[in-house]
């Protein structure tokens, strides 16, 4: 059972109290925030945040561990919450925060000028359990589990996840992945619930501390390996930046975060520098984080990532992106029904863009967004055809509701069902460098769409699955939206795709090394393409395999002054047999480029292209084949 001590203030007295709320540096002592005491310390913080004017304040910890606690009421607890705040660091000098049960670490919200540094992020009970597989046969799998640090209960056949401070048992939802017993990465060619078992399903504890689930497992790893069974797959933000300017995020250890790392909406200017989302070793951890490391949506400005690195996070390293908001229904000449329109607000400029060939087109003021009840059921998909086109139409993932979003001038009247707009006035660059990004955390690396400008250079990628993924997508996640001006360089790329795509479905982890795969697939050789102006130069490809560049609907595509190297750490198994594959390109260049001889790519796969939409001017001659 987990005792909470009273707050104490041992040698906090009114003199330093006094003395705290005087000054611009704030003491966390003054309000209550001592170390080492278990007490819960949400209420010290909010005392002490309300302290904080806007005038240069720096509020810091002394060294040593602090506990949070939920509020009891079953709904998230916001432990660090900067609202309406100007010009404060949050100063944790080494701290250790720990949490517990439902709860979000910091959200920054309307404030302007916050700096957070310098403290760590974890849950005594994460909601992830880890174990490592004992036993193995046709029929089941034996999973040691450390029950003082994941504990369980098996009831009625079944084994339920169990801690203190959560608000239910949990059962294993979303991911479960299995990790290298030596190197501790993603095994080899394996993904998303790899064994193939329903840990749900029928189990019993054969003896204390080992668990049997029965299923006839599709892969047979050897003993040793390690398994994380995820127990939520978005939960609750760790660092949600919403509504802000000038934010930045310093010299921060996230161990455990119950969704995206850090999370960033409606923000201007956002920097992160020096973070880790990373395993704690000294708790034998194999896992990290919930779902993306850094996830930014709809922020404007620059966005800056330097010296990030993250090990054992449950979802892609980086993703920048808007958002495409589908309309199921038009109302009138200046109101339309969407999904995903959550990033919308009044006053937002947006462009208008026809799914027939996902050009933007006119520009319109946003004058209202009211909330209303869905209208397709979830999972609901169908076929729907538009201007002799067919398309699939999925709303799998409109879990939020639609919007009835109205206009201050008229539509286009071929404007409606099937298509989308996309904000105009919420779209960041960014600038990512130095980072380290690694194939112990799931799917891909960077993923980035925004019309802003993009610098991705001298950082080092060794990825489960594609490094870099430039999408734009129109049917799932409705992430928006073409690039124009892409710079990819100077970066190490080393063994990548090692749990890549082998058939080409959609959710494998990417077909190759570098993939640009909008939704938007050109019909004719006519068709003006999504993306533009990608650049690809002075990169280290040391690859085992052989594809290095995916690439539909881009104009404007160069590969050039590029180190291409054969490493024999595992074996080739990507479908993609093409070196490049390009589908839909116009204006595509290589040039310049250096094939080691034991490097086995020597096809360009072209579909929808003319022939002088491709010049090879390189280091290698390639056959060149209509797929």
């Amino acid at each position: 059972m987990t005792v909470r001590f009273g707050l104490k203030a041992a040698g906090c007295g009114v003199a330093l109290l006094a003395a705290a709320c005087s000054a611009e540096t704030l003491d966390g002592r003054a309000f209550g925030l001592v170390p080492d005491t278990e007490a819960d310390m949400v209420p010290a913080v909010r005392r002490a945040l309300a302290a904080c004017t806007n005038a240069q304040n720096r509020l810091v910890f002394a060294p040593g561990r602090y506990d949070f606690y939920p509020d009891g009421t079953g709904e998230v607890t916001i432990a660090f919450h900067v609202l309406d705040k100007r010009n404060l660091t949050l100063d944790g000098g080494g701290a250790e925060f720990v949490f517990h049960g439902l709860m979000m670490p910091v959200r920054v919200e309307r404030s302007e000028a916050v700096t957070l540094r310098g403290f760590s992020v974890d849950w005594d009970r994460p909601f992830i359990t880890q174990g490592t597989l004992v036993g193995l046969s046709d029929t089941c799998v034996e999973v040691a589990i450390d029950k003082a640090q994941y504990p369980y209960e098996i009831e009625n056949g079944r084994c339920w996840f169990t801690a203190p401070d959560w608000d239910r048992r949990r059962g294993v939802e979303g991911y479960n992945n299995l990790y290298d017993r030596d190197t501790r990465e993603i095994v080899y060619r394996l993904r998303d619930n790899p064994l193939g078992i329903d840990f749900n399903g029928r189990a019993e504890e054969v003896r204390p501390g080992v668990v049997r689930f029965f299923g006839a497992p599709r892969v047979r790893p050897p003993l040793g390996t390690f398994v994380a069974l995820n127990h939520g797959r978005y939960i609750v933000k760790g660092i949600d930046i919403v509504g802000s300017r000038d934010v930045a995020v310093r010299e921060v250890t996230l161990y455990h975060v119950l969704s995206g790392g850090v999370v960033g909406a409606r923000t201007e200017n956002l920097t992160v520098d020096g973070l880790k989302i990373i395993a704690n070793a000294k708790k034998g951890r194999v896992f990290s984080g919930v779902a993306d490391g850094i996830h930014i949506i709809h922020c404007k400005g620059e966005v800056v990532v330097n010296n990030v690195e993250m090990t054992g996070h449950g979802d892609d390293f980086l993703n920048v992106h808007g958002r495409n908001c589908a309309v199921t229904k038009r109302l009138d000449d200046r109101t339309v029904r969407v999904v995903r329109a959550e990033c919308t607000e009044p006053g937002d400029e947006v462009w208008l863009i026809r799914r027939a060939d996902v050009q933007r087109r006119e520009v319109r003021r946003v004058a209202s967004v009211k909330r209303v009840p869905i209208t397709h059921p979830l999972g609901h998909c169908e076929t729907k055809t538009h201007n002799g086109i067919h398309y699939a139409w999925g709303l799998s993932t409109d879990k939020a509701g639609e919007w009835e979003v109205a206009f201050t001038e008229p539509l286009p009247a071929d404007f409606g069902e099937l298509d989308f707009y996309e904000n105009k006035t919420w779209n960041a660059s960014l600038r990512m460098t130095n980072c380290r990004v690694g194939k112990s955390h799931r799917a891909r690396g960077v993923l980035v769409t925004t019309p802003e400008k993009v610098v991705i250079a001298d950082n080092v990628f060794r990825t489960a699955g594609t490094a870099i993924l430039i999408e734009g997508d129109t049917d799932h996640w409705y992430e928006s939206g073409a690039n124009t001006d892409v710079l990819i360089r100077d970066n190490v790329f080393e063994d990548c795709l090692t749990s890549g795509s082998e058939s080409g479905t959609r959710w494998e982890w990417g077909e190759a090394v570098i993939t640009v795969t909008p939704s938007h697939e050109p019909a004719s050789v006519d068709a003006e393409p999504y993306h533009r102006n990608i650049r690809i130069e002075r990169n280290a490809f040391r690859t085992f395999d052989v594809p290095l560049v995916r690439a539909r609907s881009v104009r404007g595509f160069t590969f050039s002054s590029n180190v291409v190297e054969r490493t024999r750490r595992y074996a080739p198994f990507a479908w993609q047999r093409a070196a490049f594959s390009f589908e839909g390109c116009r204006e595509v260049v290589l040039r310049g480029n250096r094939y080691d001889d034991a490097y086995e790519g020597r096809d360009i796969w072209v579909k929808t292209m003319r022939p002088d939409d491709l010049k090879v001017e390189d280091g290698r001659s390639f056959d060149i084949r209509q797929k």
